[in-house]
């Protein structure tokens, strides 16, 4: 065996050639926070008051506070509103807890509220900026690193709604949203191409051929669990599975005109969506009937 068909040497070249992205993407990320973080001014304001921007984030900050004074349990009831009957907050969990948790991290278990609306402030920035990273793999995946770079470029500096709730101050679950349903497209796709080239069979799973089976497993599982944060962090997420089985179909359909199996589809499609039930069961609010609109049945 030569030192180029050496396993070690493979691998040392594949981290020297991607290393330059690698950088080049950590560099990106940087630039898209620094942008994100530019009206600071407007955010915080002398004498220690931050201004969250818009009436949802207030309303994130309510429930916030309430979930540190009682965690680990947040509220999914708020008998302040729909006077006099109250309602169920229909806002995910997630976005919450994830502050949360920084904040008692950050503030060794004891935050004072000056932390937690700096926290709460940044949180939307940093996780507009972490979006870099699935949009340059899943233009790498597609069209190349370069097509990877100009994406993470693009996702960084765009203007438009994504922008605008990403920017520091817009303490809101919708920057959430656009982070994990982004780190799903990326595992969900990884699944479904490492699938493919490896010709898997249902055989292989009654078969236990891990050889086989491991790399697409790893991906459909890390997938459930990206699809299950963003499903946690909003509802209406349930549309995006729609997007994902309209595509299943006409997958399904296309192999089969072409005498494919598309065996990979459905282990894929079954390890992913299997892990989200487990993940996303114990949120359900069985009172709720089937409800798109809360943590229903549905």
């Amino acid at each position: 065996m030569s030192s180029q068909d050496h396993p070690v040497s493979s691998l040392q070249d594949k981290i020297r050639s991607s290393l330059p992205y690698t950088l080049a993407v950590v560099i990106i990320g940087f630039i898209s926070l620094w942008v994100r973080t530019l009206p600071s001014d407007a955010v915080f304001l002398p004498g220690g008051v931050v201004r969250f921007v818009t009436n949802d984030a207030w309303y994130h900050m309510r429930t916030l506070y309430v979930l540190l004074e009682n965690y680990p349990n947040r509220m999914f009831y708020n008998p302040m509103t729909n006077y006099p009957y109250g309602s169920y907050i229909h806002f995910g969990p997630l976005f919450d807890q994830m502050i949360a948790i920084t904040s008692f991290v950050l503030g060794m278990g004891n935050p004072s509220p000056q932390l937690v609306n700096t926290i709460a402030a940044y949180f939307p920035a940093v996780l507009g900026a972490l979006t870099v990273i699935p949009v340059y793999y899943i233009g790498k995946y597609l069209g190349g690193r370069k097509t990877g770079l100009l994406a993470a470029i693009l996702i960084a500096l765009a203007p438009g709604h994504f922008l605008q709730r990403s920017l520091i101050g817009f303490t809101d679950h919708h920057v959430a949203e656009s982070l994990f349903s982004t780190f799903f497209m990326m595992f969900f796709m990884l699944a479904l191409i490492s699938a493919k080239e490896k010709k898997l069979r249902f055989e292989d799973v009654f078969n236990k051929n891990f050889r086989v089976l491991k790399e697409p497993l790893l991906y459909s599982v890390i997938a459930g669990v990206m699809y299950s944060a963003y499903q946690l962090s909003w509802p209406g997420g349930s549309l995006f599975l729609l997007i994902t089985l309209i595509y299943a179909i006409f997958q399904y359909i296309i192999d089969n005109f072409r005498n494919e199996s598309s065996d990979y589809l459905g282990f894929t499609g079954i390890a992913t969506f299997l892990v989200s039930v487990v993940l996303i069961f114990p949120f359900v609010h069985p009172d709720m009937g089937f409800s798109l609109y809360y943590y229903s049945w549905f």
